[in-house]
């Protein structure tokens, strides 16, 4: 409060922010353009705030952590080595020490080292702007895994299990014609329109580039070819200027009486390579 001479950095960036975040959120401005200008914007309010603080120490850590949350892992470590030294350096010669100076590069490369031990998340996993677009997708292991466990469920329990094979030509269309970023722009919307319009307990996985696999746990055929159908419905909404609304081509597989994960496995294999053939 009252301290007017600290207002504008925020302002700037809350004034950029809003211009960019619907951008973004429309697909017309790429992502780590919006992370970029958070990080930029941070680094700045941290340079501001830190020689006036009592903690000055704990800006520097936060100007570090903004590092990691939105960069890759190279990228984030060059930053935090660089950093060190350019905040000492603005807090003051009490703060420029040897010893703070070896301390902040030591916790930079022990960051790094437990984030590759832990396995760093890629970009498409980490921090972003948008949590209300988070992805509804499960990568192809993920709905791997997640198929065993509804089969061993269906199977003890005695319950049917249906999954959906989906096909999204336009994805092959975008990517060729327009880029990967608008194919991964429609390819979104698409699993939100499924997420959308789908139970809690129904997975939607990405088997390859253009073909999804929609688990629907104690779902029978008749059901699933219904869920098809409300499916491809839904899927004409999204639409996009350039691609016009997606269709969609689709499969059921119901799984069989003492059918095995492998086998079933392979008829959804086999479905999605029916749904790639010319004309299917």
């Amino acid at each position: 409060m009252r301290h007017y001479d600290l207002i504008l950095p925020p302002t700037l960036l809350a004034i950029a922010l809003l211009v960019s975040l619907p951008l973004q959120w429309l697909g017309r401005l790429r992502p780590t353009v919006v992370d970029h200008l958070l990080l930029t914007g941070g680094l700045i309010l941290c340079a501001v705030e830190a020689p006036s603080s009592d903690t000055p120490m704990l800006w520097l850590g936060l100007s570090i952590i903004l590092g990691f949350l939105l960069l890759t892992l190279l990228p984030a470590l060059l930053l935090a080595l660089c950093l060190v030294p350019a905040m000492l350096t603005l807090l003051g010669d009490e703060h420029i020490t040897a010893l703070n100076l070896i301390l902040g590069w030591w916790l930079a490369l022990v960051a790094t080292t437990l984030l590759v031990l832990l396995g760093h998340p890629s970009h498409a996993q980490r921090f972003t702007l948008r949590p209300w677009r988070r992805d509804k997708r499960l990568s192809i292991a993920c709905i791997r895994a997640n198929l065993k466990i509804e089969i061993a469920r269906a199977s003890a329990l005695d319950q049917p299990l249906s999954v959906l094979v989906v096909y999204i030509p336009q994805l092959d269309q975008a990517g060729d014609q327009f880029g990967g970023h608008l194919r991964e722009v429609l390819s979104s919307n698409f699993s939100h329109a499924v997420s959308d319009n789908s139970r809690q307990s129904d997975l939607l996985g990405e088997y390859n580039a253009n073909v999804f696999w929609l688990i629907l746990p104690n779902t029978a055929e008749p059901g699933a070819i219904a869920a098809a159908k409300r499916l491809s419905d839904v899927v004409t909404m999204v639409a996009h200027p350039e691609i016009g609304s997606l269709e969609s081509y689709s499969r059921v597989c119901t799984l069989q009486a003492q059918e095995s994960v492998e086998h079933f496995s392979k008829r959804l294999e086999a479905a999605a390579n029916k749904l790639l053939e010319p004309h299917a």
